[in-house]
């Protein structure tokens, strides 16, 4: 992991550079149309005016006025969900196996393969006497 961070260091600063500035330029900018609706359609009101209407403010008004407490609970019910979630994948396992990663990065090669000179025990057969006892089978 460290041998590939400087390679890697110039194109990641310039990437976060480049995030910084456009989070500086919409926060320094400020949120200009905030009030303006993109989505705007006009509707005649019973005195014959043109009034213009936004489906999005109305739903919005809707759900945090009458539908304050369903949403609320909609809300509870879906953070108690996710931390269940991350609890249960979190929790300690006894059948999964682990790998120390201080016991890999402290390893040698030397302490890997331990190379032993054994005598042989029986001497190894002519490669023309195992034929000829195949044949013979």
């Amino acid at each position: 992991m460290r041998q590939g961070f400087w390679k890697h260091f110039p194109l990641a600063a310039l990437i976060g550079a480049i995030i910084a500035f456009e989070m500086a330029l919409v926060l320094m900018g400020g949120f200009r149309g905030i009030d303006e609706p993109k989505a705007m359609t006009a509707v005649v009101d019973a005195a014959g005016q043109v009034v213009p209407y936004s489906n999005t403010k109305v739903l919005g008004k809707l759900l945090y006025t009458q539908y304050l407490y369903p949403v609320e609970i909609a809300a509870v019910i879906l953070l108690v969900a996710m931390v269940a979630a991350i609890a249960l994948t979190l929790r300690k396992r006894k059948d999964t196996k682990t790998v120390e990663a201080t016991m890999q990065l402290r390893a040698r090669a030397q302490d890997r393969v331990e190379l032993v000179k054994m005598a042989a025990t029986r001497k190894a057969e002519p490669l023309m006497a195992a034929e000829a006892e195949e044949k013979k089978a």
